[in-house]
């Protein structure tokens, strides 16, 4: 038996997106209404996020619960899902994929490994990064940088032409870094941080939106223990596992099902080269995922359907 031809995760990923634009012109447009929902109170709610004080997911946390509810840091984002897995919250937070940065693989993996949480929300937050210092420093004086390392690759041309010789010193999150040069009152360290932070902290603002990007944002997931929503929403995630070589044709047939592709993640399957795990989130109804895991030649674990904030 001749045996097929690998290709690599990113190359079919390419590929894949090559053939969507094909087929979009001709794809049908879904028929269902998106239902209107009843305001949701989330006063009792408690929230586990990637910490300290100020970092991008306490605003993603905001944004998406209005505010309500207990919000805990946790120092890592796996600590805040083990948390909710272990009931200690009710939700987490947890950021996926940025504009420069790509997808967070540590937090994609994250997602992957615990089989026992859904997607019940989204939040797409626009991300400007800001270099914090100690009132009054100079940006002569500066010789280390802290940040997390998406921090990092989004203030990377900024650094590059500003503060070339600068020590980069990555960290858990860009609240973190701010942290570490208030508490060290060394006025030659800086952090790569929101604007937020300069307020918890006691910081100062000496550069405002080194981002590469102007459109630079961020995309979380809101967490859940409860069983994944199949009402009709904005989007829905499922994870897929199996053979790169047959992922042509499960992007087929969501075209087909007007099941129009939002993002995609691969992580390696870590069984054989050439098969992945594929993080995918999409526009559809859950009628259509299940018509979807009938015809594709992938293992299948669906994530919910959610609304986007």
């Amino acid at each position: 038996m001749k045996k097929k031809k690998r290709i690599a995760g990113t190359g079919v990923i390419a590929l894949v997106i090559m053939l969507l634009t094909v087929l979009s012109s001709c794809a049908p447009q879904p028929a269902w209404p998106i239902p209107e929902t009843e305001p949701v109170s989330y006063t009792d709610a408690s929230v586990g996020y990637l910490g300290p004080e100020g970092t991008y997911t306490q605003e993603a946390c905001w944004v998406y619960f209005d505010r309500e509810g207990e919000y805990i840091p946790y120092p890592t984002v796996s600590d805040a899902v083990e948390a909710l897995v272990d009931g200690a919250v009710d939700y987490a937070v947890i950021p996926q994929e940025n504009t420069i940065g790509g997808a967070v693989i540590d937090y994609v993996d994250t997602l992957i490994a615990q089989t026992e949480v859904s997607v019940v929300g989204e939040v797409e937050l626009p991300i400007n990064q800001n270099l914090l210092v100690l009132p009054g420093t100079e940006l002569g004086r500066i010789n280390t940088v802290y940040s997390h390392k998406q921090g990092v690759a989004q203030g990377r041309d900024w650094l590059n032409e500003h503060l070339p010789e600068a020590e980069i010193v990555e960290v858990s999150s860009t609240a973190e870094g701010a942290r570490m040069v208030a508490e060290g009152k060394d006025p030659s360290c800086a952090a790569i941080a929101s604007a937020a932070c300069a307020d918890v902290y006691g910081l100062e603002l000496i550069a405002e939106g080194i981002q590469n990007n102007e459109s630079n944002k961020t995309r979380f997931y809101v967490l859940s223990m409860a069983e994944p929503s199949k009402a009709q929403a904005d989007r829905l995630a499922f994870i897929v596992s199996g053979d790169a070589d047959d992922l042509p044709d499960l992007m087929s047939e969501m075209e087909k099902r007007g099941m129009t592709l939002i993002a995609i993640h691969d992580r390696p399957l870590k069984t054989e080269l050439g098969e992945y795990y594929y993080l995918i989130e999409c526009t559809g109804s859950f009628k259509s995922y299940e018509a979807l895991t009938k015809e594709a030649d992938f293992t299948f674990r669906y994530l919910g359907s959610f609304s986007v904030r």
